[in-house]
């Protein structure tokens, strides 16, 4: 059964100097919906995006807000069970399924994940070799606290799901860990870095 398009609110953030580079002074409603468009393989169409307004953050930030139609289906195994969302179409036509929209969002959450926790590792790293120690923290927040802004010039605390991250050490050794997609630790979604 399909149902008939919904309207989604988008509210998306573009660089005005950054991979989509426009040039120029402020973003306009025109480049952002053009740029919204590109952003997948499988391209939406124009009159499927419609820009409410756009806000411009300093000289190199500006935020988009739109609304984009997508349609939802939903399906079920027999006229008794549950329906159950199966698949969400693009303006283009182009039906994508949930679990494989929801697998590659987490992909994407994953790396970014993986790179603040790089940038944590760098902190700590920078902190052992002015003290000639791990910081002493019982968490996260206590961790940072240590790191920012001497050893890093970021606040990282949370992975990309919004959950805290997670500093253990044993010994000359330290993980840092996020609980992944399903925010529940020690199970095989979690993402894990460390150094000796």
């Amino acid at each position: 059964m399909r149902l008939p398009p919904y309207h989604l609110t988008l509210a998306t953030l573009l660089a005005v100097a950054g991979a989509y580079g426009c040039g120029g002074g402020r973003l306009s409603s025109a480049e952002a919906r053009k740029q919204i468009t590109e952003i997948s393989s499988a391209k939406l169409l124009p009159e499927a995006i419609e820009i409410r307004r756009v806000i411009t953050q300093g000289d190199r930030e500006a935020i988009a807000e739109g609304t984009a139609t997508l349609a939802f289906q939903f399906k079920r195994s027999n006229r008794e069970a549950p329906w159950r969302l199966s698949t969400i179409r693009l303006g283009d036509g182009d039906w994508v399924e949930v679990d494989e929209l929801i697998a590659a969002i987490n992909d994407g959450r994953r790396r970014a994940t993986l790179v603040s926790m790089e940038k944590l590792k760098q902190g700590v790293e920078a902190y052992r070799q002015s003290n000639g120690k791990l910081p002493d923290a019982p968490d996260i927040v206590k961790l940072t606290d240590e790191l920012f802004p001497h050893y890093m010039d970021q606040l990282i605390r949370e992975d990309a799901w919004g959950n805290p991250l997670r500093y253990e050490v044993s010994g000359n050794t330290y993980r840092l860990i996020s609980s992944g997609p399903d925010g529940a630790p020690g199970n095989a979604d979690d993402v894990a870095a460390g150094a000796d």
